[in-house]
Protein backbone atom coordinates (compact mmCIF):
# COMPACT_ATOMS: atom_id res chain seq x y z
CA UNK A 1 0.00 0.00 0.00
CA UNK A 2 2.88 2.39 0.71
CA UNK A 3 4.13 1.86 -2.83
CA UNK A 4 0.69 2.63 -4.24
CA UNK A 5 0.40 5.84 -2.27
CA UNK A 6 3.90 6.97 -3.30
CA UNK A 7 3.02 6.24 -6.91
CA UNK A 8 -0.21 8.21 -6.67
CA UNK A 9 1.65 11.06 -4.96
CA UNK A 10 4.12 11.10 -7.85
CA UNK A 11 1.24 11.31 -10.33
CA UNK A 12 -0.57 14.15 -8.57
CA UNK A 13 2.66 16.15 -8.57
CA UNK A 14 2.85 15.63 -12.32
CA UNK A 15 -0.51 17.30 -12.78
CA UNK A 16 0.97 20.74 -12.40
CA UNK A 17 3.84 19.88 -14.74
CA UNK A 18 1.75 18.49 -17.56
CA UNK A 19 -1.10 20.98 -17.51
CA UNK A 20 0.71 23.53 -19.64
CA UNK A 21 1.16 21.09 -22.51
CA UNK A 22 -2.11 19.18 -22.32
CA UNK A 23 -4.65 21.89 -21.47
CA UNK A 24 -3.22 25.09 -22.92
CA UNK A 25 -5.64 24.97 -25.86
CA UNK A 26 -8.64 25.26 -23.50
CA UNK A 27 -10.11 28.25 -21.69
CA UNK A 28 -8.05 29.33 -18.68
CA UNK A 29 -9.88 29.91 -15.40
CA UNK A 30 -8.63 32.08 -12.57
CA UNK A 31 -8.47 31.12 -8.90
CA UNK A 32 -11.62 33.08 -8.00
CA UNK A 33 -13.67 31.08 -10.48
CA UNK A 34 -12.15 27.84 -9.19
CA UNK A 35 -13.12 28.60 -5.58
CA UNK A 36 -16.67 29.72 -6.42
CA UNK A 37 -18.13 26.24 -5.89
CA UNK A 38 -16.60 25.87 -2.44
CA UNK A 39 -17.75 29.34 -1.40
CA UNK A 40 -21.29 28.54 -2.56
CA UNK A 41 -21.50 25.73 0.02
CA UNK A 42 -21.69 28.19 2.88
CA UNK A 43 -20.02 27.95 6.27
CA UNK A 44 -18.82 24.83 8.06
CA UNK A 45 -21.63 23.21 10.08
CA UNK A 46 -21.57 23.49 13.87
CA UNK A 47 -19.61 20.74 15.60
CA UNK A 48 -21.85 18.10 17.18
CA UNK A 49 -21.43 17.64 20.92
CA UNK A 50 -20.40 14.38 22.49
CA UNK A 51 -23.34 11.98 22.90
CA UNK A 52 -24.91 11.70 26.34
CA UNK A 53 -23.47 8.93 28.47
CA UNK A 54 -25.99 6.17 28.98
CA UNK A 55 -25.42 3.02 31.01
CA UNK A 56 -26.83 -0.43 31.56
CA UNK A 57 -26.22 -2.97 34.29
CA UNK A 58 -24.68 -6.19 32.88
CA UNK A 59 -26.89 -9.24 33.47
CA UNK A 60 -23.96 -11.36 34.60
CA UNK A 61 -22.85 -8.96 37.36
CA UNK A 62 -24.39 -8.93 40.82
CA UNK A 63 -22.47 -5.88 42.01
CA UNK A 64 -23.09 -2.40 40.57
CA UNK A 65 -21.12 -2.27 37.33
CA UNK A 66 -22.46 0.39 34.96
CA UNK A 67 -21.58 -0.32 31.32
CA UNK A 68 -21.72 2.25 28.53
CA UNK A 69 -24.48 1.85 25.96
CA UNK A 70 -26.46 3.97 23.50
CA UNK A 71 -30.02 5.16 23.12
CA UNK A 72 -30.30 3.16 19.92
CA UNK A 73 -29.40 -0.05 21.79
CA UNK A 74 -31.70 0.65 24.72
CA UNK A 75 -34.61 0.95 22.31
CA UNK A 76 -34.03 -2.47 20.73
CA UNK A 77 -36.34 -5.33 21.65
CA UNK A 78 -34.99 -7.73 24.30
CA UNK A 79 -31.75 -5.82 24.62
CA UNK A 80 -29.32 -7.15 27.21
CA UNK A 81 -25.64 -6.71 27.96
CA UNK A 82 -22.81 -8.70 29.55
CA UNK A 83 -19.36 -7.67 30.80
CA UNK A 84 -16.50 -10.08 31.40
CA UNK A 85 -14.14 -7.58 32.99
CA UNK A 86 -13.85 -6.15 36.50
CA UNK A 87 -16.01 -3.56 38.28
CA UNK A 88 -14.83 -0.55 40.30
CA UNK A 89 -16.72 2.32 41.93
CA UNK A 90 -19.94 1.01 40.46
CA UNK A 91 -18.61 1.09 36.87
CA UNK A 92 -16.99 -1.37 34.48
CA UNK A 93 -13.22 -1.31 34.91
CA UNK A 94 -10.09 -2.45 33.09
CA UNK A 95 -9.74 -4.72 30.08
CA UNK A 96 -12.86 -6.60 29.11
CA UNK A 97 -15.56 -7.35 26.55
CA UNK A 98 -19.01 -5.81 26.36
CA UNK A 99 -21.49 -8.24 24.76
CA UNK A 100 -24.65 -6.45 23.58
CA UNK A 101 -27.47 -8.60 22.16
CA UNK A 102 -31.09 -8.01 21.12
CA UNK A 103 -33.54 -9.58 18.71
CA UNK A 104 -32.06 -7.55 15.88
CA UNK A 105 -28.38 -7.04 16.65
CA UNK A 106 -25.28 -8.62 18.18
CA UNK A 107 -22.34 -6.32 18.90
CA UNK A 108 -19.27 -7.05 21.03
CA UNK A 109 -16.67 -4.54 22.11
CA UNK A 110 -13.20 -5.05 23.59
CA UNK A 111 -11.96 -1.98 25.46
CA UNK A 112 -10.31 -0.65 28.61
CA UNK A 113 -12.48 1.26 31.11
CA UNK A 114 -10.91 3.88 33.35
CA UNK A 115 -13.07 3.17 36.41
CA UNK A 116 -15.16 6.32 35.98
CA UNK A 117 -17.55 4.91 33.41
CA UNK A 118 -15.58 5.89 30.29
CA UNK A 119 -13.55 4.01 27.70
CA UNK A 120 -13.42 6.72 25.03
CA UNK A 121 -9.78 7.70 25.52
CA UNK A 122 -8.45 4.16 25.14
CA UNK A 123 -8.28 1.50 22.40
CA UNK A 124 -11.57 -0.05 21.27
CA UNK A 125 -12.36 -3.02 18.99
CA UNK A 126 -16.01 -3.30 17.96
CA UNK A 127 -17.45 -6.45 16.31
CA UNK A 128 -20.81 -6.23 14.52
CA UNK A 129 -21.76 -9.84 13.81
CA UNK A 130 -25.01 -8.98 12.00
CA UNK A 131 -23.47 -6.50 9.55
CA UNK A 132 -20.13 -8.34 9.27
CA UNK A 133 -17.96 -5.43 10.33
CA UNK A 134 -15.04 -4.85 12.69
CA UNK A 135 -13.95 -1.36 13.75
CA UNK A 136 -10.69 -0.44 15.49
CA UNK A 137 -10.55 2.93 17.24
CA UNK A 138 -7.93 4.90 19.15
CA UNK A 139 -9.59 8.03 20.48
CA UNK A 140 -8.01 11.27 21.56
CA UNK A 141 -8.66 13.20 24.76
CA UNK A 142 -10.38 15.89 22.71
CA UNK A 143 -13.71 14.88 21.21
CA UNK A 144 -14.22 13.91 18.39
CA UNK A 145 -10.56 13.43 17.42
CA UNK A 146 -9.68 9.77 16.77
CA UNK A 147 -7.85 7.28 14.58
CA UNK A 148 -9.84 4.43 13.08
CA UNK A 149 -9.67 1.35 10.92
CA UNK A 150 -12.72 -0.52 9.65
CA UNK A 151 -13.09 -3.93 8.02
CA UNK A 152 -16.39 -4.41 6.19
CA UNK A 153 -17.27 -7.82 4.75
CA UNK A 154 -19.90 -8.20 2.05
CA UNK A 155 -21.35 -11.63 1.30
CA UNK A 156 -24.60 -11.55 -0.67
CA UNK A 157 -26.03 -11.91 -4.18
CA UNK A 158 -23.40 -9.43 -5.42
CA UNK A 159 -20.65 -11.83 -4.42
CA UNK A 160 -17.93 -11.58 -1.79
CA UNK A 161 -15.87 -8.52 -1.02
CA UNK A 162 -13.86 -6.97 1.81
CA UNK A 163 -13.41 -3.22 2.19
CA UNK A 164 -10.88 -1.51 4.47
CA UNK A 165 -11.30 2.03 5.77
CA UNK A 166 -8.39 3.90 7.40
CA UNK A 167 -9.38 7.27 8.82
CA UNK A 168 -8.48 10.12 11.11
CA UNK A 169 -10.80 12.70 12.62
CA UNK A 170 -9.34 15.90 14.03
CA UNK A 171 -10.63 18.18 16.81
CA UNK A 172 -12.79 20.07 14.29
CA UNK A 173 -14.38 16.95 12.87
CA UNK A 174 -12.44 17.06 9.60
CA UNK A 175 -12.21 13.57 8.09
CA UNK A 176 -9.23 12.11 6.20
CA UNK A 177 -10.03 8.63 4.90
CA UNK A 178 -8.57 5.97 2.60
CA UNK A 179 -10.74 3.14 1.22
CA UNK A 180 -9.14 0.03 -0.28
CA UNK A 181 -9.73 -3.69 -0.76
CA UNK A 182 -7.37 -6.68 -0.96
CA UNK A 183 -9.45 -7.96 -3.89
CA UNK A 184 -8.79 -5.06 -6.24
CA UNK A 185 -5.93 -2.75 -7.11
CA UNK A 186 -6.68 0.90 -6.55
CA UNK A 187 -8.09 2.97 -3.72
CA UNK A 188 -10.10 6.07 -2.92
CA UNK A 189 -9.07 8.97 -0.70
CA UNK A 190 -11.27 11.61 0.93
CA UNK A 191 -10.40 14.97 2.48
CA UNK A 192 -13.66 16.20 4.06
CA UNK A 193 -13.89 19.41 6.10
CA UNK A 194 -17.69 18.93 6.57
CA UNK A 195 -18.34 21.50 3.83
CA UNK A 196 -16.44 20.29 0.76
CA UNK A 197 -14.88 16.91 -0.05
CA UNK A 198 -11.73 16.52 -2.11
CA UNK A 199 -12.07 13.01 -3.51
CA UNK A 200 -9.28 11.07 -5.24
CA UNK A 201 -9.73 7.81 -7.17
CA UNK A 202 -6.40 6.18 -7.85
CA UNK A 203 -6.08 3.16 -10.13
CA UNK A 204 -2.51 3.78 -11.27
CA UNK A 205 -1.23 0.50 -9.84
CA UNK A 206 -3.51 -1.60 -12.07
CA UNK A 207 -2.35 -2.84 -15.49
CA UNK A 208 -3.36 -0.48 -18.28
CA UNK A 209 -5.67 -2.44 -20.57
CA UNK A 210 -7.36 0.63 -22.04
CA UNK A 211 -5.04 3.61 -22.60
CA UNK A 212 -8.04 5.91 -23.12
CA UNK A 213 -9.59 5.06 -19.71
CA UNK A 214 -9.00 7.27 -16.62
CA UNK A 215 -6.50 5.91 -14.10
CA UNK A 216 -6.54 8.86 -11.68
CA UNK A 217 -9.35 11.32 -10.89
CA UNK A 218 -9.34 14.25 -8.48
CA UNK A 219 -12.69 15.98 -7.93
CA UNK A 220 -14.69 17.98 -5.39
CA UNK A 221 -18.10 17.22 -3.88
CA UNK A 222 -20.63 18.88 -1.61
CA UNK A 223 -20.01 17.31 1.81
CA UNK A 224 -23.72 17.19 2.64
CA UNK A 225 -25.29 15.98 -0.60
CA UNK A 226 -22.16 14.28 -2.01
CA UNK A 227 -22.99 16.07 -5.28
CA UNK A 228 -19.98 16.67 -7.60
CA UNK A 229 -19.19 20.26 -8.53
CA UNK A 230 -16.35 22.68 -9.04
CA UNK A 231 -13.48 21.16 -11.01
CA UNK A 232 -11.96 17.78 -11.78
CA UNK A 233 -8.51 16.60 -12.87
CA UNK A 234 -8.26 13.38 -14.87
CA UNK A 235 -5.20 11.38 -15.89
CA UNK A 236 -5.61 8.73 -18.59
CA UNK A 237 -3.75 5.50 -19.25
CA UNK A 238 -1.95 7.06 -22.23
CA UNK A 239 -0.44 9.72 -19.96
CA UNK A 240 -2.70 12.58 -21.02
CA UNK A 241 -4.09 14.90 -18.34
CA UNK A 242 -7.26 16.94 -18.64
CA UNK A 243 -8.91 19.57 -16.45
CA UNK A 244 -12.70 19.99 -16.36
CA UNK A 245 -15.21 22.43 -14.95
CA UNK A 246 -18.12 20.42 -13.51
CA UNK A 247 -21.58 21.94 -13.41
CA UNK A 248 -25.01 20.28 -13.58
CA UNK A 249 -23.46 17.04 -14.76
CA UNK A 250 -21.63 18.74 -17.63
CA UNK A 251 -17.84 18.72 -18.02
CA UNK A 252 -16.17 21.65 -19.78
CA UNK A 253 -12.45 21.23 -20.66
CA UNK A 254 -10.46 24.08 -19.11
CA UNK A 255 -6.96 24.99 -17.96
CA UNK A 256 -6.64 25.25 -14.18
CA UNK A 257 -4.27 27.72 -12.48
CA UNK A 258 -1.13 26.48 -10.77
CA UNK A 259 -2.37 27.85 -7.45
CA UNK A 260 -5.35 25.48 -7.48
CA UNK A 261 -3.22 22.51 -8.55
CA UNK A 262 -1.03 23.20 -5.51
CA UNK A 263 -4.15 23.18 -3.31
CA UNK A 264 -5.24 19.81 -4.71
CA UNK A 265 -1.75 18.44 -4.17
CA UNK A 266 -1.80 19.60 -0.54
CA UNK A 267 -5.21 18.02 0.08
CA UNK A 268 -3.95 14.73 -1.30
CA UNK A 269 -0.80 14.79 0.81
CA UNK A 270 -2.88 15.40 3.95
CA UNK A 271 -4.76 12.13 3.37
CA UNK A 272 -1.64 10.06 2.69
CA UNK A 273 0.05 11.47 5.79
CA UNK A 274 -3.04 10.71 7.90
CA UNK A 275 -3.06 7.14 6.56
CA UNK A 276 0.45 6.53 7.89
CA UNK A 277 -0.36 8.06 11.29
CA UNK A 278 -3.58 6.06 11.66
CA UNK A 279 -1.90 2.79 10.68
CA UNK A 280 0.69 3.31 13.41
CA UNK A 281 -1.92 4.14 16.07
CA UNK A 282 -4.20 1.23 15.15
CA UNK A 283 -1.39 -1.25 15.65
CA UNK A 284 -1.64 -0.51 19.39
CA UNK A 285 -5.34 -1.41 19.25
CA UNK A 286 -4.56 -4.67 17.46
CA UNK A 287 -2.06 -5.56 20.16
CA UNK A 288 -4.74 -5.12 22.83
CA UNK A 289 -7.08 -7.34 20.75
CA UNK A 290 -4.46 -10.09 20.42
CA UNK A 291 -3.78 -10.09 24.15
CA UNK A 292 -7.49 -10.23 25.01
CA UNK A 293 -8.24 -13.02 22.50
CA UNK A 294 -5.29 -15.00 23.83
CA UNK A 295 -7.13 -15.05 27.14
CA UNK A 296 -10.74 -15.31 25.94
CA UNK A 297 -10.15 -18.04 23.34
CA UNK A 298 -8.45 -20.52 25.67
CA UNK A 299 -10.29 -23.77 26.38
CA UNK A 300 -10.76 -22.93 30.04
CA UNK A 301 -12.28 -19.48 29.52
CA UNK A 302 -15.97 -18.90 30.24
CA UNK A 303 -18.30 -16.05 31.18
CA UNK A 304 -20.80 -16.67 33.95
CA UNK A 305 -24.36 -16.42 32.68
CA UNK A 306 -23.36 -16.49 29.01
CA UNK A 307 -23.73 -19.53 26.76
CA UNK A 308 -20.46 -20.93 25.46
CA UNK A 309 -21.47 -20.55 21.82
CA UNK A 310 -22.05 -16.82 22.46
CA UNK A 311 -18.94 -16.19 24.52
CA UNK A 312 -16.70 -18.03 22.01
CA UNK A 313 -18.25 -16.54 18.84
CA UNK A 314 -15.59 -13.85 18.71
CA UNK A 315 -12.93 -16.56 18.42
CA UNK A 316 -14.44 -18.41 15.46
CA UNK A 317 -16.50 -15.78 13.65
CA UNK A 318 -13.92 -15.07 10.94
CA UNK A 319 -13.64 -18.73 9.95
CA UNK A 320 -16.86 -18.56 7.90
CA UNK A 321 -15.23 -16.12 5.51
CA UNK A 322 -12.02 -18.07 4.78
CA UNK A 323 -13.38 -20.14 1.88
CA UNK A 324 -15.28 -17.33 0.08
CA UNK A 325 -12.34 -14.98 0.60
CA UNK A 326 -9.85 -17.46 -0.87
CA UNK A 327 -12.19 -18.13 -3.80
CA UNK A 328 -12.58 -14.40 -4.46
CA UNK A 329 -8.83 -13.91 -4.12
CA UNK A 330 -8.16 -16.70 -6.62
CA UNK A 331 -10.57 -15.14 -9.12
CA UNK A 332 -9.02 -11.73 -8.55
CA UNK A 333 -5.48 -13.06 -9.11
CA UNK A 334 -6.60 -14.87 -12.29
CA UNK A 335 -8.22 -11.68 -13.58
CA UNK A 336 -5.15 -9.66 -12.63
CA UNK A 337 -2.87 -12.02 -14.55
CA UNK A 338 -5.16 -11.74 -17.58
CA UNK A 339 -5.04 -7.96 -17.32
CA UNK A 340 -1.25 -8.07 -17.05
CA UNK A 341 -1.04 -10.18 -20.21
CA UNK A 342 -3.39 -7.82 -22.02
CA UNK A 343 -1.41 -4.80 -20.81
CA UNK A 344 1.84 -6.47 -21.86
CA UNK A 345 0.39 -7.22 -25.30
CA UNK A 346 -0.69 -3.59 -25.63
CA UNK A 347 2.76 -2.41 -24.57
CA UNK A 348 4.43 -4.76 -27.05
CA UNK A 349 2.12 -3.55 -29.79
CA UNK A 350 2.88 0.03 -28.87
CA UNK A 351 6.62 -0.72 -28.92
CA UNK A 352 6.19 -2.45 -32.28
CA UNK A 353 4.34 0.56 -33.66
CA UNK A 354 7.02 2.84 -32.20
CA UNK A 355 9.72 0.71 -33.86
CA UNK A 356 7.87 0.83 -37.17
CA UNK A 357 7.50 4.58 -36.82
CA UNK A 358 11.20 4.88 -35.94
CA UNK A 359 12.25 2.70 -38.88
CA UNK A 360 9.96 4.64 -41.18
CA UNK A 361 11.47 7.83 -39.88
CA UNK A 362 14.97 6.50 -40.58
CA UNK A 363 13.88 5.42 -44.07
CA UNK A 364 12.30 8.82 -44.71
CA UNK A 365 15.42 10.52 -43.46
CA UNK A 366 17.60 8.32 -45.66
CA UNK A 367 15.36 9.05 -48.62
CA UNK A 368 15.55 12.71 -47.82
CA UNK A 369 19.32 12.51 -47.60
CA UNK A 370 19.47 10.52 -50.88
CA UNK A 371 17.16 13.03 -52.57
CA UNK A 372 19.39 15.79 -51.27
CA UNK A 373 22.50 13.99 -52.52
CA UNK A 374 20.89 13.33 -55.88
CA UNK A 375 20.04 16.99 -56.09
CA UNK A 376 23.59 17.96 -55.21
CA UNK A 377 24.95 15.49 -57.78
CA UNK A 378 22.62 16.94 -60.39
CA UNK A 379 23.81 20.42 -59.51
CA UNK A 380 27.42 19.25 -59.73
CA UNK A 381 26.76 17.64 -63.13
CA UNK A 382 25.04 20.78 -64.32
CA UNK A 383 27.96 22.80 -63.08
CA UNK A 384 30.41 20.60 -64.95
CA UNK A 385 28.35 20.84 -68.12
CA UNK A 386 28.19 24.59 -67.82
CA UNK A 387 31.93 24.67 -67.15
CA UNK A 388 32.60 22.60 -70.28
CA UNK A 389 30.28 24.76 -72.32
CA UNK A 390 31.98 27.85 -70.98
CA UNK A 391 35.38 26.43 -71.79
CA UNK A 392 34.28 25.60 -75.35
CA UNK A 393 32.86 29.07 -75.78
CA UNK A 394 36.10 30.55 -74.53
CA UNK A 395 38.02 28.47 -77.09
CA UNK A 396 35.70 29.55 -79.87
CA UNK A 397 36.04 33.15 -78.79
CA UNK A 398 39.82 32.76 -78.83
CA UNK A 399 39.87 31.61 -82.39
CA UNK A 400 37.37 34.27 -83.41
CA UNK A 401 39.65 36.90 -82.03
CA UNK A 402 42.59 35.66 -84.10
CA UNK A 403 43.37 37.19 -87.60
CA UNK A 404 42.74 35.10 -90.72
CA UNK A 405 45.71 33.25 -92.27
CA UNK A 406 47.42 35.33 -95.02
CA UNK A 407 49.00 33.67 -98.10
CA UNK A 408 51.82 35.58 -99.79
CA UNK A 409 52.57 34.25 -103.31
CA UNK A 410 56.29 34.68 -103.98
CA UNK A 411 56.46 33.14 -107.49
CA UNK A 412 54.33 31.88 -110.24
CA UNK A 413 53.52 28.19 -110.59
CA UNK A 414 56.24 26.23 -112.27
CA UNK A 415 58.85 28.70 -111.21
CA UNK A 416 61.28 28.38 -108.42
CA UNK A 417 59.23 30.69 -106.26
CA UNK A 418 58.52 29.98 -102.57
CA UNK A 419 55.01 30.19 -100.99
CA UNK A 420 54.83 31.30 -97.36
CA UNK A 421 51.87 31.27 -94.99
CA UNK A 422 51.72 33.45 -91.86
CA UNK A 423 49.73 31.99 -88.91
CA UNK A 424 50.02 34.29 -85.97
CA UNK A 425 53.66 34.72 -85.21
CA UNK A 426 54.63 31.59 -87.17
CA UNK A 427 55.51 31.61 -90.88
CA UNK A 428 55.58 28.39 -92.92
CA UNK A 429 57.12 28.41 -96.37
CA UNK A 430 57.42 25.78 -99.14
CA UNK A 431 58.17 25.52 -102.84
Amino acid sequence: MQYIIKLALFIIVLLSVACATTNSQFRSVNYSEVMAFEQSLGSVPTMPSRPERLYIQPLNKNEPCKLLTTKEQLERKNFRAYWDGQCKNGYAYGLGRDIAISDTHHVEEISIYDGNGDNFNGPIVNYDFVNNAVRYTMASKTFPAMFGFGEFIQKDFNGFNVMYSTRTLDDSGNLLETLETPLKLGHELFNDDRRIIYKFRDNTAAPIVDPSAPIFIAETLDSKSKRPGGFAIVRYGNGQIRHFKVKDGQHEPVTLPEEYLATVNRKYNEVTSAYRDASSKIENVRRMEREYLHMACSDSYKIDGVDADVSSKICTWRNQFKVPFNDALEKYNAKLEEQKRTAQSIQQQQKYQEQIALQQGIIDEQRSQQDFQNGMNALNDLGKQMQMQNSSMQMQQYFLNQSLPQVAPLSLPGSNQINCVNIGSVTNCRH
